[in-house]
């Protein structure tokens, strides 16, 4: 083909390419545009790097590290599910307004109240908004905004729940070892030991009794696929019953390490959770379900497995 004829190919081309551009951004602003309301905080999710909130009982900073991963400013090692924060933050960078009150329509706003329900401090960089949110209108299912300048804007009730989410809301449960119950070699549970070969487990020092394999599996599986509810980042001294723990369970794996697991007093109320130290991180003291320390209530009686034995004596 001579370069006659190209050229008019590679300048259609190139209209083609500019066309499609321009269609996008058309479409980009276009939706832009179909968004309802007026924008409250005008910093995207990504530019926001402190996230402060006040209201339901609850009073919460959140900050971007320069790795991108958000911490509780008042206990920074506390792991946080970083997606469900990061969901929290988009929820506070897409706020919007119905509308702004202006004129004689300010007038007809109840007197704001000295305790307001929220108050959001949004800031990234340079930039800061806060927000307060005070009293309700139920009948038209709204909240009275305002801002930092006292500008006031009505934005809908809904919009609003799950806001103000306690660090509990936050937190990633923790996990006490990589392993699986098949990399379990032995297990100990206070005065009793337990061999694990080729997926069976015997009695140490009776191989021969007669084991529930069930129980015995269960307690080796909850260690290994446990999942704390809280992580105590700095624990006192006492108080949870860990120094003369009511169970101790020690896993020693294949590959030669070990896990020891010690369960303690159940946590006051009644939310059905007890404490636990484990040596995949002795400095802190964890919250779990009171169900996984009672898988490990049994003796050498309560694992005697009667069928077991009956099977024996018909084979024999």
């Amino acid at each position: 083909m001579t370069r006659k004829k190209m050229l008019p190919l590679a300048l259609l081309a190139a209209v083609v390419v500019l066309l499609a551009v321009l269609l996008a951004v058309l479409h980009s602003a276009a939706e832009e545009e179909e968004l309802p309301g007026i924008a409250l905080c005008p910093l995207t999710a990504a530019e926001l790097d402190t996230v402060s909130y006040s209201g339901e009982n609850v009073e919460v900073t959140l900050q971007k590290g320069s790795g991108g991963t958000w911490r509780l400013a008042s206990d920074p090692s506390l792991p946080l599910d970083q997606e469900d924060v990061a969901a929290l933050v988009e929820q506070y960078a897409a706020l919007r307004a119905d509308r702004r009150l202006q004129g004689d329509e300010l007038a007809e706003i109840p007197a704001r109240s000295e305790t307001p329900l929220m108050i959001f401090t949004l800031t990234g960089g340079e930039t800061t908004r806060t927000l307060t949110v005070d009293c309700a209108n139920d009948v038209a299912e709204i909240h009275y905004l305002y801002d930092e300048t006292g500008a006031a804007y009505t934005i809908p009730q809904d919009d609003l729940i799950g806001l103000c989410k306690a660090p509990r809301d936050l937190y990633e449960p923790q996990t006490l070892t990589d392993k699986t119950a098949d990399d379990v070699a032995e297990m100990e549970v206070g005065a009793l030991t337990f061999t694990h070969t080729d997926g069976e487990w015997t009695l140490d020092g009776e191989p021969d009794y007669p084991l529930d394999q069930d129980a015995v599996q269960k307690m080796a599986n909850t260690l290994c696929n446990l999942q704390t509810e809280w992580t105590i980042t700095a624990p006192e001294d006492g108080g949870y019953g860990l120094t003369h723990p009511d169970v101790v369970a020690v896993l020693s794996f294949t590959d030669g390490t070990a896990l020891t697991v010690r369960f303690g007093n159940e946590t006051p109320g009644d939310d059905g959770a007890c404490y636990l130290r484990a040596s995949s991180d002795p400095s802190v003291v964890y919250e779990v379900n009171a169900d996984h320390k009672n898988a490990f209530a049994v003796t050498k009686q309560s694992l005697y497995d009667a069928e077991a034995t009956a099977e024996t004596a018909a084979e024999d």
